[in-house]
């Protein structure tokens, strides 16, 4: 038994549990027992999980509110719902004649500032060619494009 366990292991539970597990389990046990009493209450217990759980949701807060301001806005909240939205604002951005394709330089550019592994001929086997000849990607072509590489 270690030092810092101040209750007793019998030793049933020592003989069955290895060792170095069973320290880790008193140390945990030790942890969740916040008044020292060889015994985890309630309260300890939802106080020790309620503080985990409120350091996850404050990281995923900060996270969020991309500006750091204190406050999460709409759009930044938007982007944590929506993750494509993001990629759709950009592809829209380069959209300049609204007609939902973009030239495969224009796609490179987004895959670039976004930082995906996309290659001019990876997209030339995606493109189309519209009217004017010119080969063009739509949004949902792009989309399954960056998918496929794991990215949101």
């Amino acid at each position: 038994m270690s030092e810092d366990s101040k209750f007793p292991v019998a030793a049933e539970i020592e003989a069955l549990v290895p060792s170095e597990k069973l320290e880790k389990i008193k140390r945990s046990f030790v942890e969740l027992d916040s008044n020292h009493d060889g015994k985890i209450a309630l309260e300890e217990y939802l106080e020790y999980f309620l503080a985990m759980e409120r350091e996850k949701l404050l990281k995923r807060f900060q996270y969020t509110d991309k500006n750091q301001d204190g406050y999460i806005e709409f759009e930044e909240f938007l982007i944590a719902a929506e993750p494509n939205y993001s990629l759709l604002k950009r592809f829209r951005e380069f959209d300049a004649n609204h007609n939902g394709l973009l030239s495969v330089e224009e796609a490179l550019q987004i895959a670039e500032e976004f930082k995906f592994p996309i290659t001019r001929e990876w997209l030339d086997q995606l493109v189309q060619v519209d009217q004017a000849g010119k080969k063009r990607i739509s949004y949902n072509e792009y989309l399954g494009a960056v998918m496929r590489f794991g990215f949101q």
